[in-house]
């Protein structure tokens, strides 16, 4: 009998090139996959197949099977496949059987080839593969359909519930049209119906693609699971949900639904680059104080067409949760690009929850007044801002954490403005946020950059790292915003900071001429503190003294966390499973 381990296989497999050329789209492979797998139409034949990860992250598809030679002698024959994330088919990939050492043995395998094989994932409940044998193997040619070898209780042979790819792909939608890579169907113009975007394919938003009409057509689009979305390449490619429309993206933590540009190794062509494409644009029928009685007619400032503001403050735009954006950003001209994620007046009837922008061009997360909620928010390596907040948002947020990166003009932790051309503007933006880690760089602006009138409550956080010349720490500015936050002996309430650690090269700015002090304002609130937060990463160490320097706050939209930060420890890392190159 032949020795057969996995990894001294998968060693050999690589030491003697078994390499696949792949097909990118939909189907995202994960651990779902592995197991078990049976010939529908000859249940005692199959293969096992295994989704293992090498030291450097890299995932590799390990398939293995018995048969029999041309003299009837048992064997077993084996391949595999490194695949990145998006791919999904593998054609004229080597396959053959290893010899020469027994389990007990010391001896080096040794692999015999046998022909090619191509392997198609469909869904979770099937995989097609097809062997090529050489004529000197004398095995005879084979295309199997593969199904898992349990059935659940429904009688649909799939894997396990966590294997989100329930269908195969079977065409396109009308209304739709085919794209260039397998498996992707192409969305333009208004979407004015129902519509569900289904895991088995990859939609290319080709332009500006609206939800519904200005609250007119009013449409829910459904995005399932493990779903992506990728630009066409060539325009200004973005997803915008009109008034009294909604979009219900709820993914999950082992499959959330990504946004990205279309050379994040779904196409042929150059390496993914922030402003690759546009973004998520909500707009809903919140207040704000730009446009703040009726015709409620404030415009997007980088599309003027399209309308936003209302006074319904539980307006729903729908969910986002388990959503990713990355390589956002779409520049239409200088100071008019598209955000990761853009809110225009969303109301909190709608959930946003576990959300991350990667590398965008433009913000993490822009708020245009309104009054929505946010949790789980990650922001890496952006180009602007990490959170971005005008014309009076009055929201709140809790869990946040940002990391800036290097080279292409990384902007501010928080950027807050009450309003720029009325910064006196009301209702005054005062949103609450709390438990949030911020690590800047040199190339970043300031940690927080309170201006032009804004108000707000900063609540439990680490601020670290934003060391370039000129940058703070805690920056305000603008002579409103000084007013609104009264003196540091007499607070107005409006605008607070509390249980928060800084720690940059520079801690504090203010202007010149400022009433009073960027320092006398933080250091006249309890719980704030210039000092190491201690952390590993972006996590605290076990003696970090984040751990005790929180405080509840008693609302209910709050979980209690009282520590400062984002995160209480390595087990509480939120991040984990969903998110995408997170350091």
């Amino acid at each position: 009998m032949t020795r057969f381990i996995k990894s001294a296989a998968l060693a050999a497999c690589v030491a003697t090139g078994l390499v696949s050329v792949a097909a990118n789209a939909a189907v995202t492979i994960t651990s779902e996959f592995a197991g078990n797998w049976a010939d529908d139409a000859r249940p005692n034949k199959g293969w096992d197949i295994d989704v293992l990860t090498r030291p450097n992250g890299d995932k590799v598809l390990f398939l293995y099977s018995a048969t029999y030679d041309a003299d009837g002698n048992p064997m077993w024959i084996t391949s595999n496949f490194d695949f990145k994330e998006f791919e999904f088919s593998f054609s004229g990939q080597a396959f053959g059987n290893f010899t020469g050492s027994t389990f007990s043995g010391s001896e080096t395998p040794t692999l015999q080839l046998l022909g090619t094989m191509n392997v198609s994932v469909e869904s979770c409940g099937e995989i097609n593969v097809s062997l090529t044998p050489n004529v000197a193997s004398g095995l005879q040619p084979v295309s199997q359909r593969l199904i898992p070898s349990q059935v659940l209780a429904s009688g649909v042979a799939q894997r396990g519930d966590k294997c989100v790819y329930k269908t195969k792909f079977s065409g396109c939608p009308a209304g739709t049209t085919p794209g260039v890579q397998p498996r992707s169907c192409i969305l333009r113009g208004q979407i004015s119906h129902d519509m569900t975007l289904t895991n088995n394919t990859t939609w290319v938003l080709d332009g500006l693609v609206k939800v519904g009409g200005d609250n007119t057509d009013q449409t829910v689009l459904t995005i399932e699971p493990g779903t992506l979305l990728t630009g066409n390449g060539a325009t200004s490619d973005y997803l915008y949900v009109q008034p009294g429309s909604r979009i219900i993206a709820d993914g999950t933590a082992y499959a959330p639904i990504i946004f990205t540009s279309p050379d994040d190794g779904v196409s042929s062509g150059r390496d993914p680059a922030p402003k690759d494409w546009g973004g998520v644009v909500l707009s809903g029928n919140a207040p704000n104080n730009k446009c703040p009685a009726a015709p409620f007619d404030c415009r997007s400032e980088f599309d003027p067409n399209l309308r936003y503001g209302g006074d319904k403050p539980h307006d729903s735009s729908g969910i986002l949760r388990y959503v990713q954006v990355r390589y956002s950003g779409y520049v239409f001209t200088e100071g008019r690009e598209v955000n990761a994620f853009t809110m225009q007046s969303v109301g909190d009837g709608t959930v946003l929850d576990y959300l991350q922008a990667y590398r965008g061009g433009d913000d993490g997360i822009e708020f245009f007044g309104g009054t929505a909620n946010l949790r789980h928010l990650v922001v890496t390596e952006g180009g602007d801002d990490s959170i971005d907040w005008d014309e009076g948002w009055s929201g709140k947020a809790q869990f946040a954490y940002s990391k800036t990166g290097t080279g292409f003009g990384e902007d501010n932790g928080f950027e807050s403005s009450n309003q720029n051309e009325n910064q006196d503007a009301t209702p005054r933006a005062m949103p609450t946020i709390s438990n949030f880690t911020f690590i800047g760089g040199p190339t970043a602006g300031d940690g927080i950059r309170l201006k032009e009138g804004t108000g707000g409550h900063l609540v439990n956080g680490v601020v670290k790292g934003y060391d370039k010349d000129g940058k703070a720490c805690l920056f305000i500015t603008n002579a409103p915003t000084y007013a609104a936050a009264g003196t540091p002996t007499a607070l107005s309430g409006s605008t607070t900071i509390d249980h928060v650690f800084l720690n940059c090269a520079t801690q504090f700015k203010q202007d010149d001429g400022a009433p009073w002090t960027a320092e006398a304002f933080f250091t006249a609130q309890p719980g704030n503190s210039v000092a190491d937060a201690m952390l590993n990463g972006y996590l605290p160490m076990a003696t970090s003294p984040v751990l005790t320097g929180g405080r509840l706050i008693e609302d209910s939209f709050f979980e209690p966390a009282p520590y400062a930060g984002a995160f209480s420890s390595a087990a509480n890392d939120w991040t984990k499973a969903w998110t995408y190159q997170v350091q």
